[in-house]
Parts: structure tokens; sequence; C-alpha cells
């Protein structure tokens, strides 16, 4: 007898309740019941064709978004390669004279084609000037680095009050000589770079 049936009473009825169970099933596996399920299979035909239709839906749905996906990173890529070319088209270089920060009138009409370029791309690019101005090596440090800000500040000024340039304006004042020609190093380098 099993501990958790207490009584020769309670463990002759779980007796005969197993076996009326296994009569029913018998009887049930030679008569089975005669239920017409032909209403509920149409009705689960019908939820199967619109499960169907909505996953093909949402097939053509997600074809699309990943075309329109697609176009979009052309777009992007177009879009980032356009800038690099702004800022690249967009550079210019004056020359100075040793020991001095005036423009000559040849820098002056190079700034004058710069901004005439920056005027006339197609692009409406938010965008910050950068004034590079580099000094050579043959005066003293301290001296060097007055004339570097001083070619800045005159760049600046003439792009600002001559041209009329409105974007933001870094100046950049601590490169030192690059190279054995001092004429290469007494130089302002103008940029752009799009924000």
């Amino acid at each position: 007898m099993s501990s958790c049936i207490n009584s020769k009473e309670a463990y002759e009825k779980s007796k005969l309740s197993g076996f009326v169970a296994e009569q029913t099933k018998d009887i049930l596996a030679k008569n089975p019941p005669k239920v017409d399920l032909s209403p509920v299979e149409q009705k689960i035909s019908a939820v199967d064709m619109r499960v169907n239709a909505l996953d093909a839906n949402n097939k053509k749905a997600q074809e699309v978004v990943s075309k329109l996906e697609d176009k979009l990173k052309t777009i992007e890529n177009l879009e980032k390669e356009s800038k690099s070319e702004f800022e690249r088209s967009n550079t210019s270089v004056v020359f100075f004279n040793t020991g001095s920060a005036m423009l000559s009138a040849a820098s002056m009409q190079e700034l004058y084609r710069w901004k005439s370029g920056i005027d006339k791309a197609p692009t409406g690019y938010n965008y910050t000037v950068n004034i590079n101005a580099s000094a050579d090596k043959s005066g003293p440090q301290y001296v060097n680095d007055r004339l570097r800000t001083r070619r800045a500040e005159a760049v600046k000024k003439f792009l600002v009050d001559a041209l009329g340039v409105k974007a933001t304006i870094n100046l950049v004042t601590n490169q030192d000589a690059f190279s054995k020609t001092y004429l290469l190093d007494r130089r302002a380098i103008i940029s752009v770079s799009v924000k």
C-alpha cells in the first residue's frame, strides 16, 4: 500500500477509479465520439490565410525598408564625401615676408579667390574657418610666437573686414617651422572644417 493513502477504503477507491479510467479509454477508442469539427477547421483555415497574407505583407514591407536603408546609407556616404570634398577644395595658403605680418597684394588676391570658392560652393554647410599661422626659425622663439599670432590676426581681420566672412574663425599659432626653406615656413594656411 502507498504511503500517501491513509486508509484501506481510500486505497480501494483509488484502484476503482483507475479501473474506471482504463475502461473509459477503451470505450472511447472503440467508439470515438462523433463531433462535427468542420466549422472549427474552416475558421482555422481562414485564420491561416490571414496569417499568410500578413506574413507576405510583412516580407514586402521588410524588403522596402531594406531598400530604403540602403539608399539612406548611400546618401549618407555621398554627404560625407561631399563634406570632405568641400573641406579639401577650400584650403588656401598665403605667404609673408621675413619678420612681417602684413598681407601682400598677392596674398589678398589669394584670400579673395578662396572666399569666392566658398561662396560658389553649391552647399549650405555650417563651417568653421581655421587659420594656421607659422614662422620660420630665423628669429628667437618669443619673437616668432608673437609673429605667428600677428599673422593669424592679420588674415582674420582681412577675412572679416574686407571679405565679410561670418563663420567662426579659429586661430592656431603654435605651428613651428617645418622645412629648411624659410619662405615656405612664413605662411598662414586657411582651411574650413564642416560642423
